[in-house]
């Protein structure tokens, strides 16, 4: 049997797979406790899938995954309608067909003698969009263990211990989202795993059709699309941010682009200021273009740009494990620079001044203990001490 227990990310179709190798078991009608989650009888995608899903969460709340093969940890999703009626459901046939779900794999209300396991006390049964069983399944009632459901609350099972989430949504899957965002399961999931369940929750709300909020869906339907889309996006975020502050391709743009890439102009009363965002520390920098040709380039810039005072912050990059920020500032007028200085050092801006060999004359060079000090944060300060000199 694969097993789950060294995969980190718990994949749609392992765990498809490791439900039909428990049914493979559980099928022969053993002496052994069954843990099923079931959609209503309808079987519409909703039930259907949420039946998949909200197995796949109490399958993670279990840890099955550092017990792979112990299935008193496994939930066992059954598709609540007979196997060879499923092909009437056409829009689930489709969505299954897309995500290349093996049929064959899926177990259905028929393939199981869920009798056995209810009239020998082994059943727990968790129902997933209805909070009542049909009435040919009724039987099975004092098995439930656990209701997750979006229907008007029928009262059933009051007088059994029970897990009971039944509230007013689109879908019922979007309760189950809910759940896992709660208790920080997303971690395990993958973004394909979420674009699998998600059409549950758009059929179930029309797409978010504006004039059916509050009578077809509810906020939580929209916290969920807003936390599933984040996840989603949130790899893809990863690698361009990635790019975008990769060291070593940005000290191999040279010194030009690395100024230019992210820049700024600032007009002030005193002083018409450029402030340069760069992605490298700044001691990297001067140790690979060496001082002089900074100064060299800064010199160009201001020319070019009309300036009379450059500022470098570098992006934040970790310092013994504190997130840390470098300031160089430029100015030809050493005066000013003084002033600035003396300025700077009451500002609320908490900054410690360096000492950089090299760094003599027209330099400031300051660490930011303070990661979040951005040229957001960083351009009103100079403003305000810029507005405040005498020269």
């Amino acid at each position: 049997m694969d097993s789950m227990e060294n995969v980190k990310k718990m994949d749609l179709r392992r765990f498809i797979k490791e439900a039909n190798n428990a049914f493979q078991i559980f099928k022969t009608n053993i002496d052994e406790g069954l843990n099923i989650t079931l959609g209503n009888v309808s079987c519409d995608m909703d039930s259907c899938i949420g039946a998949i899903l909200l197995g796949y969460y109490l399958t993670m709340k279990n840890d099955y995954r550092s017990q792979p093969g112990n299935f008193d940890l496994f939930w066992l999703p059954v598709i609540n309608c007979p196997r060879k009626e499923l092909c009437a459901r056409i829009d689930i046939w489709h969505h299954l067909n897309k995500y290349e779900i093996d049929f064959n794999m899926l177990i259905f209300i028929d393939d199981l003698d869920i009798n056995h396991y209810s009239k020998n006390n082994l059943l727990k049964l968790a129902i997933v969009d209805h909070n009542i069983l049909d009435i040919t399944q009724q039987h099975w009632g004092p098995c439930v263990t656990m209701i997750v459901d979006h229907h008007a609350d029928e009262k059933a099972y009051l007088d059994q211990k029970h897990d009971r989430t039944i509230t007013f949504c689109g879908s019922a899957c979007s309760l189950i989202i809910e759940m896992i965002f709660r208790d920080n399961y997303e971690k395990y999931l993958t973004p394909e795993i979420f674009n699998f369940f998600l059409p549950a929750v758009l059929l179930d709300t029309e797409n978010f059709k504006p004039s059916l909020e509050g009578t077809k869906w509810s906020q939580i339907d929209k916290d969920v699309i807003f936390n599933v889309s984040k996840f989603i996006m949130s790899s893809y975020y990863n690698e361009l941010l990635d790019k975008k502050t990769d060291k070593v391709l940005n000290i191999q743009l040279g010194l030009d682009l690395i100024l230019r890439k992210d820049y700024k102009n600032y007009v002030w009363k005193k002083c018409i200021t450029g402030i340069s965002v760069v992605f490298n520390p700044l001691h990297e920098i001067l140790f690979t273009f060496g001082v002089e040709f900074l100064k060299e380039r800064l010199r160009h810039r201001m020319k070019e740009c009309g300036l009379n005072f450059y500022a470098i912050i570098s992006q934040t990059y970790l310092k013994t494990g504190e997130p840390y920020r470098e300031l160089m500032m430029f100015d030809e007028d050493q005066d000013r620079l003084n002033l600035v200085k003396k300025e700077w050092a009451g500002s609320k801006i908490k900054s410690v001044l360096k000492k950089f060999t090299g760094l003599k004359d027209n330099f400031l060079f300051y660490s930011l203990s303070d990661g979040a000090v951005s040229r957001k944060r960083l351009e009103p300060v100079l403003h305000e001490i810029f507005d405040a000199l005498t020269v």
